[in-house]
């Protein structure tokens, strides 16, 4: 114990109203599950997976979130508590992109699963479940994009470098291998986009794929020693990487190239085999091109934390301006009214038969999730039934 379980795999599932990636009748998913000794250990397993996927989202999808415990109702079938992990979307509907589960040790008095204890003694698990799906890729392509086409996050982009070369020289070719050669060796993925005769239809074509950057080589870059790199979120801002040498740099080359030439000189024994060792090596040329690598990797950094900032930015500024408090039915109902697209931050008791009668008062809508970062004001009273409330809950509707 615990045992820990994951899986990939396709599932099946009837829908009537299907959406492409946001609701199909098959996707694909990642779903995990486990056994612990002890209650507390399988809560604190199920809270750490919750945050596990808070930052998936916020880091490698850089999507601004709403994460928070399921209401009694909208809690897993046979779970004791429910985490999840939401985002806005522009049609101001909520979307579930990770969910993570503790069930006690119902399932597994259901399923008579049992384990030996330190005592001897059989006794029942405490077990968990957590998982999210391809609806991610749905909130990708509805969120991160312009009248371009999609903008990837650089995390999970398949091509994170799209080259884009002017005119069919073999400098020009040698030129983009060579700097390929360094990012590839660095676990970028890069790919050159040449399909097309006319440079701006591939221009076009990384963009519509959402390469999150692009770098343009031509005669005036191959002649100047330089490199135009462009990023997908902001398209008309040119960024100049120089590779030539400074002066600096040149004063190190020739004493380097001084150097292998006393090594050379050196008469003993094994002089032949140094000799050899240096040509295969080439170790003028790695020098060369690690003093390239290192102007390239420090602005492309740069440039990469940038344009994750920016596109996580532009998902909280989306986030902030869609979130509206209601502190009463009558102003709930006057925001929804105006067809406010959005979710609705209300104070909620968190009764299972309150939060039945939601759907006869609000066609359409439930409670996402509470909160548990809103400090509730005391006195407050849900908005749905006047008795106390409990916590500040999100309100909305989704997919």
């Amino acid at each position: 114990m615990p045992f820990l379980y994951n899986q990939w795999c396709q599932v099946f599932r009837a829908e009537k109203n299907t959406k492409p990636f946001l609701r199909n009748t098959e996707f694909f998913w990642q779903e995990g599950h486990t056994l612990h000794e002890t209650a507390e250990e399988a809560q604190e397993f199920a809270r750490k997976i919750w945050q596990e996927y808070q930052d998936y989202v916020k880091k490698n999808l850089c999507f601004a979130i709403i994460a928070g415990k399921k209401s009694e109702n909208e809690k897993f079938a046979g779970a004791l508590e429910s985490y999840t992990v939401e985002c806005l979307l522009p049609d101001g509907q909520c979307l579930q992109l990770a969910t993570s589960h503790y069930f006690g040790n119902n399932f597994c008095q259901a399923m008579n699963v049992k384990f030996q204890n330190k005592q001897n003694q059989l006794q029942y698990p405490f077990s968990t479940s957590w998982g999210t799906s391809t609806r991610a890729i749905g909130a990708l392509a509805l969120s991160h994009a312009d009248k371009w086409g999609i903008v990837l996050p650089f995390d999970v982009a398949p091509v994170q470098v799209a080259f884009i070369l002017i005119g069919e020289k073999e400098e020009l070719t040698n030129y983009y291998q060579e700097i390929a050669s360094i990012l590839t060796s660095a676990k970028f993925r890069c790919k050159v986009y040449n399909k097309n005769k006319q440079v701006n239809l591939n221009i076009l074509q990384a963009d519509k794929e959402g390469c999150p950057l692009k770098i343009i080589l031509g005669t005036e870059e191959l002649e100047k020693e330089e490199i135009t790199l462009i990023r997908r979120d902001d398209i008309k801002r040119k960024i100049t990487i120089s590779l030539k040498e400074s002066e600096i740099e040149k004063k190190y080359v020739l004493a380097f190239e001084k150097y292998i030439e006393e090594i050379k000189k050196i008469d003993n024994v094994n002089n032949e085999k140094i000799k050899s060792e240096l040509e295969k090596q080439n170790p003028l040329h790695s020098f060369k091109k690690g003093t390239m690598a290192g102007k390239i990797f420090k602005v492309i950094t740069k440039e990469v934390d940038e344009f994750k900032k920016n596109t996580y930015q532009k998902s909280t500024n989306f986030h902030d301006k869609h979130i509206f408090p209601a502190n009463n039915f009558s102003e709930l109902q006057e925001k929804i009214n105006k067809e406010i697209k959005g979710l609705f931050l209300i104070p909620f008791c968190n009764f299972s038969d309150c939060e039945r009668t939601i759907p006869h008062k609000l066609s359409s809508y439930s409670i996402r999730c509470l909160s548990l970062t809103k400090k509730l004001k005391e006195g407050k009273k849900c908005i749905f039934c006047a008795a106390p409330a409990v916590n500040y809950a999100y309100l909305g509707r989704s997919y």
